[in-house]
């Protein structure tokens, strides 16, 4: 990556393309059971006394930055299937976005 080309990756096989669908497919749902995992290990840590209870200062924050990004995936997630299904109704009108130019 250079400053001439800020939006290409270094081999130079996706110039140009938005960041976003860039993943493999089922990326984004091992992505989730990862982080299901975390916050269900964090719970546990907290809520059983297996481990010291010094480890809930850790497994606290731990636990709601899962949270947090497991609910912010799930509003996108909404977000998407509110905008699909806006866009299959009669009469909906399709928001196009400027593309920037180069």
């Amino acid at each position: 990556m250079s400053a001439l080309t800020p939006d290409c990756d270094p081999d130079m096989s996706h110039c140009g393309q938005p960041w976003q669908g860039r993943g493999k497919p089922g990326s984004g749902l091992l992505s989730v059971m990862v982080l299901v995992a975390v916050l269900g290990l964090s719970l546990l840590v907290v809520t059983k006394d297996v481990v010291a209870d010094a480890f809930d200062f850790v497994a606290v924050p731990v636990g709601l930055l899962a949270a947090v990004a497991l609910g912010r995936r799930a509003v996108r997630l909404a977000g998407r299937g509110v905008s699909a299904v806006a866009a299959r109704m009669p009469g909906a009108v399709a928001v196009r976005r400027s593309q920037p130019a180069g």
